[in-house]
């Protein structure tokens, strides 16, 4: 009997560290080469940016600490994607290749800033309606 109980917490173990999986699945960045990691220093923050259906990043520029993470999260019926770099004069994005979370229908992506200085990011998708953003780095 001592067996069956034993072998069942394992089972219940397993499939509540398998959901948990799931749930940070998304939280993952891209880019190679990038100055950044999956896990946030202890004390660090993570800081919430909506994508709207109104082709908006809220808020749109960000001050944050070193080694705190900005979690862009899908608000809205409309997808989007948060990539890092410059917007040009003739309003093509100019990726820096940080991050780039690719289309996103729904869902959420996150990055960790390692590093201190400003880094501008758009929504490739939507920059002809002025979704650009700015997230600074003390």
């Amino acid at each position: 009997m001592k067996k069956v109980v034993i072998i069942l917490n394992i089972v219940v173990l397993l499939v509540i560290f398998s959901f948990y999986g799931y749930g940070i699945a998304d939280q993952t960045n891209s880019g190679s080469g990038s100055d950044s990691s999956t896990t946030p220093s202890s004390g660090a923050t993570t800081h919430i940016v909506e994508m709207t259906g109104n082709y908006e990043f809220v808020p749109s520029s960000l001050t944050i600490k070193q080694g705190d993470s900005v979690k862009w999260v899908v608000s809205g019926i409309k997808a989007h994607e948060v990539a890092s770099g410059t917007v040009s004069e003739e309003g093509k994005g100019i990726p820096d290749g940080l991050w780039d979370s690719g289309k996103m229908a729904s869902g959420s992506f996150a990055y960790t800033f390692n590093s201190t200085g400003t880094f501008p990011y758009y929504c490739n998708m939507h920059i002809d309606q002025g979704m650009i953003g700015a997230i600074t780095v003390e």
